[in-house]
């Protein structure tokens, strides 16, 4: 088959590229494995060109020099949601047997492209911030955005063969809004099992102490806050050294908290931390943390599974779905409930290691090769 993904915030650099251009770029080099012709249609940066990564071809549409419009980085992600489907419209996209849109701007191009063809349309929705709105923004943004949700994933999903959602959480609500059963398939997202496995030399440590890791983007909705607050329960306990690996608007935020809490001398925010060395971090952590306010499928969660790391994690979204007996799961927003897991673990070891070795066997449920034949088998039959 040959597949078109479309995704307007796609891969602009293989080391530094958020979870869901991981994700993408990672199950279309499965697909090309099962002998696709696949190509990834992105939004991009001037600096970007076209090329191939591991068999995907990488066709970036540089929807900025396209309009002739100087944006600051700070707008970068609004510009190419607005300029990107009007970019893209301008382009012969023709020959293909799949356009698969992933998000919402993306999905109704992947639909109208499909049309336009008489091929099938797919999309993929990555999650829901549908019960966290209220949260991470002031109530008239959160009933805004909380209305659009509501509108727009049911609608996508009518008029598109298929609906995939990566937690069985989302799916269900777009359910019970209305959406066809029949067109909504849930695929978990996967893990690199060759990439991230037990026995990795470890990333170099200038201390002897146990170490906590969170591997999250510094926004709101990753509830690093919390993390931070039970924090100084866990370091009146036990001595040990938590490291935070990413970077977003909130990292100030954290950083003046961290001192605030008192605990700044025992974390350590090392920022973003290319993908292809996160299994070296992972094998230096003892304990992998999620403290997420909502979740999908969290690519960090499988990854610290397949590398046999206990997790801690909030009880969200979808990570009970792929957790499943490798972790502690604990209230969102509850610091001193997430505080007494991460010292639980601390103090037994029988018990890491028990939930590293439950996790390693989880994830390999989830290697990308098995995520890739499921999609290859909704294509054909969409």
């Amino acid at each position: 088959m040959k597949i078109l993904h479309i995704y307007e915030l796609g891969p602009l650099n293989t080391d530094t590229m958020g979870g869901i251009e991981l994700a993408i770029l990672e199950l279309c080099k499965e697909l090309v494995a099962l002998g696709n012709d696949v190509t990834i249609l992105t939004g991009a940066q001037n600096s970007c060109s076209k090329r191939c990564i591991d068999g995907v071809h990488i066709l970036p549409v540089d929807c900025l020099n396209t309009m002739r419009l100087t944006w600051s980085n700070s707008n970068l992600k609004l510009s190419r949601q607005v300029l990107f489907p009007l970019a893209v419209l301008g382009r012969r996209l023709r020959g293909y047997d799949i356009y698969h849109g992933h998000i919402y701007v993306s999905g109704f191009l992947a639909t109208y492209l499909a049309r336009m063809n008489h091929a099938v349309a797919v999309n993929t929705l990555h999650g829901s911030y549908y019960p966290v709105w209220n949260e991470i923004t002031n109530p008239i943004a959160a009933g805004f955005y909380r209305s659009c949700e509501r509108f727009l994933a049911p609608m996508l999903a009518r008029h598109v063969h298929l609906q995939v959602h990566t937690a069985k959480y989302f799916a269900e609500q777009v359910l019970a809004w209305g959406a066809p059963a029949d067109k909504l398939k849930v695929i978990h997202n996967g893990v690199n099992l060759n990439h991230f496995r037990p026995g990795t030399e470890p990333v170099e440590q200038d201390h002897s102490l146990p170490v906590l890791l969170t591997a999250r983007r510094l926004v709101k909705k990753n509830g690093l806050e919390y993390l931070l607050r039970a924090m100084k329960h866990v370091f009146s306990e036990e001595q040990c050294k938590l490291v935070i690996a990413g970077d977003g608007p909130e990292r100030q935020n954290l950083e003046l908290l961290s001192a605030d809490m008192g605990v700044s001398e025992h974390v350590e925010f090392v920022g973003a931390v290319p993908h292809s060395l996160m299994p070296k971090y992972l094998a230096a952590a003892d304990i992998a943390v999620l403290p997420s306010l909502i979740e999908a499928t969290s690519l960090f969660a499988l990854e610290a599974m397949a590398m046999a790391k206990p997790v801690v994690a909030t009880n969200v979204g979808g990570l009970p779905e792929i957790l499943g007996n490798a972790a502690l799961l604990v209230e969102s927003m509850n610091e001193q409930e997430m505080g007494d897991a991460i010292i639980q673990l601390l103090q037994d070891n029988g018990k890491r290691d028990k939930l590293g070795k439950n996790g390693r066997r989880f994830a390999e449920k989830y290697s990308w090769e098995t995520i890739a034949e499921q999609t290859d088998a909704e294509y054909r039959r969409a």
